[in-house]
């Protein structure tokens, strides 16, 4: 029998919260969906959770010093009167590509860039 590590998915519709799979892989459903409200505020409120993620799974990310360091500096921008898209942005691309298998924190990820692109 041949190894699968991955999902395979044909025909029909499939819409799920979180999905994870391969050795070690884990899935976890957080529900973020205050944050693509599209207010500064919930811009912060969903950088906040991202760093609590990063926090709590920071043993199974390659840099974790790293990647906490960089959401901290997305944080900080987010925290200024007239934060810069721009940054924002590029420091969460940062923060995705070193936590590509943990679900929970790709998806605050995208929460997160998501508001940053509505309210600006």
């Amino acid at each position: 029998m041949e190894k699968n590590d991955g999902i395979r998915i044909s025909g029909g519709h499939v819409s799920v919260g979180a999905m994870a799979a391969g050795q070690g892989a884990t899935a976890t459903n957080t529900n973020i969906s205050a944050v693509s409200a599209g207010s500064l505020a919930d811009a912060r409120a969903g950088m906040a959770q991202l760093l609590e993620l990063l926090h709590t799974h920071s043993e199974r990310l390659e840099r974790p010093d790293e990647a906490i360091a960089v959401a901290e500096l997305a944080d900080r921008e987010l925290s200024k009167e007239e934060p810069d898209k721009t940054s924002v942005l590029r420091l969460l691309e940062l923060v995705a590509s070193g936590a590509k298998s943990i679900a929970s924190i790709g998806g605050a990820v995208t929460a997160v860039q998501q508001a940053v692109s509505a309210i600006f």
